[in-house]
């Protein structure tokens, strides 16, 4: 039911209007009345009616009055307006303001009939256009999600100039510019992820990523990032005086969601120093990667900040004496889930925290050696790959170094082979799991209910996990692939059959039609018949 609300000064017409039409027969639910504007604002305000019928010439506050405030706070609400031969002036300036209907006086049943069913029937093809733009906005979403993790890529290792990140940016439709930017980085995996295997699907995960995303949509000063699998980037914007709280905002949002979802979701979330120059983003970046990394140091801190890093180096220097240990599970974690790129950064951390003073004396050195080579050997095991590449002459440890340099390229030597490794199991295993998805695709996209979060149950991954290992191997994100695969069917059926355009949009997977054609045009530049028309031609 569609909300009216009816505003005239004379009581007898619009007691009239109100008893003698069944409304609800029309689709329409009679809220209420006025006797002229400044009464009927306040109510309009509150009831937020689809349709506001109103007298032109009233007391008080007259209906153009009430037509232009209206027209500003309640863009979509329908207008008629009521008037008299002798109202022709009132009417013309009326219909300027953008009125979508007017009635003469005295008011003939037969033409108020006929005026409801004509609004109620362009305010449902109004809802149906909104939700084909919304549904086509949302599949949209899932298109530029792999357009702009590449090029968020090439913002933070400064692989594009300013102009060329500002025409980019125009392109993928994002507004860019500001005083000020920040980074704020957060991962998000279940608990037992450790990184040897693609994740399993929960439901609480996907809850979690899905309630966390869905924080920045339509967020004009918070822009959304994948950087891999289980790390976000938020682009925070804001001017010199709210780019700090802007970026407490955005921290606390993903906290409170995080915190809500319990034990079973493992998140770490840390941010850089705000800049004023898209140059400098590579920088903010940088910093508030290093930060992150320290999840591996202390998980125990899920937000992570430059003054937590602070205090854990004092920690350990004020231990040093007592125990001058690296804890292998502290090893073991970065080998299961760290990242080639974060490997410096591990590194670093490890020496800073036994202190730079110990960590340069030739026994730390074969001892740092000795302890990431096992521990390595330990973790391939573990995943079941091929630790016997470890045993080569090639990556043993070698007892005479005595330098710290030379214990470091060691380290980054072993780290990198063990994340190799380490890919490669993943490697194959979600290539099969994508070959199972895109089977299970084809064989069910004629299924209007399909989705990435149906598609994960089925193959038993996290959504998450299953959006970046699609895009990153196929090209497309997964609902890309699902739209193009239904378009391509419903093309070879408009040439090759005779059936209904309805007929084949169910057939293919959308329940409306309307929403279908909407789509093909979007996607072919065409309408279905024109398709079918030009194929046959």
């Amino acid at each position: 039911m569609f909300k009216v609300f009816l505003v005239e000064d004379e009581k007898v017409v619009r007691e009239g209007i109100r008893k003698n039409v069944l409304w609800e027969q029309y689709g329409f639910q009679y809220t209420g009345d006025a006797s002229d504007g400044e009464l009927a604002l306040p109510m309009i305000r509150k009831i937020q009616p689809d349709l506001l019928i109103t007298d032109i010439k009233m007391p008080f506050m007259d209906g153009l009055s009430l037509i232009k405030l209206v027209r500003k706070e309640l863009p979509r609400t329908k207008i008629v307006i009521i008037s008299g031969y002798d109202d022709f002036s009132y009417a013309q300036e009326a219909i300027h303001l953008g009125v979508d209907q007017y009635l003469l006086k005295p008011i003939i049943k037969d033409k108020l009939v006929e005026m409801l069913v004509e609004m109620r029937d362009k305010i449902q093809e109004e809802l149906h256009q909104q939700q084909y733009i919304e549904n086509f906005k949302r599949e949209a979403r899932e298109y530029e999600n792999f357009a702009r993790r590449r090029f968020f890529e090439k913002i933070v290792t400064g692989g594009l100039s300013v102009p060329e990140i500002c025409e980019t940016a125009k392109n993928l439709n994002i507004e860019i510019s500001a005083p000020f930017y920040n980074i704020v980085l957060f991962s998000l995996s279940s608990a037992e992820y450790d990184g040897s295997a693609p994740e399993s699907y929960t439901e609480n995960l996907a809850g979690v990523q899905n309630r966390v995303t869905g924080c920045f949509i339509d967020h004009p000063g918070m822009i959304l990032f994948r950087w891999n699998i289980t790390t976000y980037a938020v682009l925070v914007k804001g001017s010199e005086d709210d780019i700090g709280l802007n970026t407490a905002k955005c921290i606390e949002n993903i906290r409170d969601i995080c915190v809500a979802a319990g034990k079973d979701v493992s998140w770490y979330i840390a941010c850089g120093t705000p800049v004023s120059r898209l140059s400098s983003i590579p920088g903010c970046f940088a910093e508030a990667s290093r930060i992150l990394s320290y999840r591996y140091l202390c998980p125990e801190k899920h937000i992570l900040t430059e003054a937590i890093i602070m205090n854990l180096r004092k920690n350990s220097g004020s231990q040093i004496d007592a125990h001058k240990e690296i804890d292998p599970d502290h090893i073991r974690k970065f080998l299961s889930s760290g990242t080639e790129k974060e490997t410096d950064d591990f590194i670093d951390q490890i020496l800073q925290n036994v202190g730079m003073e110990f960590a340069s004396l030739p026994i730390f050195c074969r001892y740092l050696e000795m302890a990431v080579y096992f521990a390595a050997v330990k973790y391939l095991d573990s995943i079941g790959s091929n630790s016997g590449i470890l045993w080569s002459p090639e990556f043993r440890p070698d007892e005479r170094v005595a330098d710290i340099d030379e214990a470091k390229r060691y380290v980054r030597k072993i780290i990198k082979q063990t994340i190799e490794l380490r890919d490669l199991e993943s490697i194959k295993q979600y290539r099969d799991i994508l070959r199972h998805a895109i089977d299970f695709i084809d064989r069910n996209f004629s299924d209007a209910s399909i989705s990435l979060d149906r598609v994960a149950k089925e193959v038993n991954i996290s959504p998450n996990y299953l959006s970046a290992i699609f895009s990153q191997e196929v090209g497309q994100t997964l609902i890309e692939y699902l739209t193009f695969r239904r378009i391509e069917e419903a093309k070879r059926m408009l040439r090759q059959t005779d059936k209904l355009s309805g007929e084949i949009a169910s057939e293919v997977g959308y329940k409306d039609s309307r929403y279908f054609s909407f789509v093909f045009k979007k996607i072919t530049g065409c309408t279905p018949s024109e398709y079918r028309k030009g194929a046959k031609q």
